[in-house]
Parts: C-alpha cells; structure tokens; sequence
C-alpha cells in the first residue's frame, strides 16, 4: 500500500466533498492536471494529525498527496498555506457534527451528553491514535504562528460557545440547576473534551476510555 493510499484511509472518517482544481502541468507536459482539492486537504489534516506543523515537511506533504512538488506550490503556495487549509476544513467538518448534535431534540442536559459522547467515540479508536488537529495546534503551531495561533482560540471559543448554549438552554428547559454558573461549567466542559482526545493519542489510556467518565463528567452540570 502506498503512503498515500495509506494516509487517504487515515482520512476516511471526514466528509468529503467533490470540487475539481485545475492545476498547469510544467511545460510540454501535456494537459492540465487536476485533483480533488478535498481528498488532497483530507491527506493533509490525517499527516498534520500524526506528526504536527513543525515536524511535516513539504516532502512529507507531497508523498503523502500524490501531488508534484509544483502542484502542490501552485494550489497552496506553502506549507502554511495548506496547513491554514487542513485546519479550516477540519475545523469546519467538526463544527458541522456539533452543530447537528448542539440542534437536534432533547432537553439542553440530553444534548451536552450526546456531545461528550462524540467526543468520547473520537478520542477511541483510530480517531483517537490520529489525535485532534486542534489539540496538536493549540500544543504546537500556535507558539510558531499568531495567524495560527487566532484560528485556534477561535476553534475553542465556537466549542466554548455551543457548550454554554446548550447549558442555557438546559438551565430554560429545567433539566439543569438554574443557578449553575453556566459560562464556569462550559469552560470546566471544554477543559474535559480537550482532554479527552490529549490522553486519546496515548496507546496505553486510549482503550482505557469508557462511557463511566462521561458520567463523571456530567456532574459537572448538576
């Protein structure tokens, strides 16, 4: 199996939508070439997952692509670039899924649980051994970048809000304590789901994580 191939399956848990880039063959080279924009920032986000900002190199990128070198600068210019990419449509792809969680039925307190839940399911697994790009932003990119460094609180802030949303709501609906500090309790939450796929990444604790701590933490909203 290829690297590529290999990274492509690391990918599969994202959405992937068509959109077709031209990219201009070098010269004499016959017709434009063209690649699925999305699949090639899927391959990204799984590569920047496993070894991080600093540590992937525009090699790495282009092994794990499939893409040339010129490709590959035609379409993101450079790394920065397709790592400010991988973390948009990451980011994007997960606000989707929360925010489908964050809309659906229940009491606010329902929903909170169906939330840590997903997290839980992303932080097992294979998700879990990839870890999260926002995690691995906040612990890496962002001491080496402000423009990255923004992206990332501004991930945390959106996450930050829809808990305290969904704890409001909650607090209306009478299936939490109306005198809990809701704006405390949504950053105590966002403190735990950071934290869940942190020890994710750990082979020794990844299996070690089950629904009981999702117990655990619902108390934090009683």
């Amino acid at each position: 199996m290829s690297l590529a191939k290999a990274f492509l399956d690391f990918g599969n848990d994202m959405i992937h939508n068509s959109r077709m880039m031209p990219i201009t063959s070098r010269p004499g080279r016959g017709r434009p070439r063209e690649f699925d924009y999305d699949e090639v920032v899927d391959l990204a986000i799984a590569l920047f997952r496993q070894r991080g900002f600093g540590a992937t190199s525009i090699a790495d990128l282009v092994e794990a692509t499939g893409l040339t070198r010129g490709s590959l600068y035609k379409a993101f210019t450079d790394k920065k670039s397709v790592y400010v990419a991988a973390f948009e449509r990451y980011t994007r792809l997960g606000h989707e899924r929360i925010q489908a969680i964050a809309d659906g039925d229940g009491t606010g307190r329902e929903r909170i649980a169906r939330l840590l839940a997903h997290y839980l399911e992303q932080s097992r697994g294979e998700p879990g051994r990839l870890g999260c790009l926002v995690v691995a932003t906040g612990l890496e990119a962002t001491v080496m970048d402000p423009d990255i460094a923004r992206m990332f609180e501004q991930a945390l802030k959106h996450l930050e809000r829809t808990l305290s949303k969904l704890i409001r709501l909650g607090i209306e609906d009478h299936s939490i304590h109306a005198d809990l500090n809701a704006e405390a309790a949504a950053q105590a939450l966002l403190c735990f789901l950071q934290g869940l796929r942190v020890v994710g990444k750990s082979d020794a604790h990844r299996n070690l994580l089950d629904e009981a701590i999702l117990d655990l933490a619902m108390k934090i909203i009683d």
